[in-house]
């Protein structure tokens, strides 16, 4: 081959090489709209909505997306897994005995235990929320 189709060669293969970097970046943000927020996503009703359909609609949306905005107060185990996680934690911590295990476990599962109406009020208001927020959108936009 001749130094100049070598040459020619070799600047076609540096553009496929860019041209498939730059596909690379470009593709996977395809179909992503990073200004639009989760929330709006799954509450914002249909174009052209009858106004009959938007509490069917607004329980619906409202009972898949509240949920992950509650999972820290949910997303506990029980009182019973707990303290027996922590009885069994204190005993094999305790060969000689006289410990507390009742205490500790009492102490170490507070959140378990004690705070289990902050999962069903964050359910319960979040999703009041929720149901008002998209209702407001839907009737600004039902017909």
């Amino acid at each position: 081959m001749s130094p100049v189709g070598s040459s020619t060669l070799a600047h076609a293969l540096k553009a496929a090489t860019i041209a498939a970097i730059l596909a690379m970046l470009v593709l996977p943000s395809l179909g992503r709209c990073p200004s639009v927020g989760q929330e709006e996503l799954v509450t914002a009703p249909a174009p052209a909505m009858r106004c009959s359909e938007c509490g069917p609609h607004c329980t619906e949306m409202c009972r898949i997306s509240v949920p992950p905005k509650c999972s820290q107060d949910c997303d506990v185990p029980s009182c019973e897994d707990c303290r027996s996680a922590a009885i069994r934690d204190c005993r094999a911590r305790c060969k000689a005995g006289g410990c507390d295990c009742d205490g500790y476990a009492t102490q170490s599962c507070t959140g378990s235990c004690f705070g289990s109406s902050s999962c069903s009020d964050c359910m319960r208001l979040t999703g009041k929320q929720c149901t008002s927020d998209c209702n407001s959108k839907c009737a600004a936009t039902c017909v």
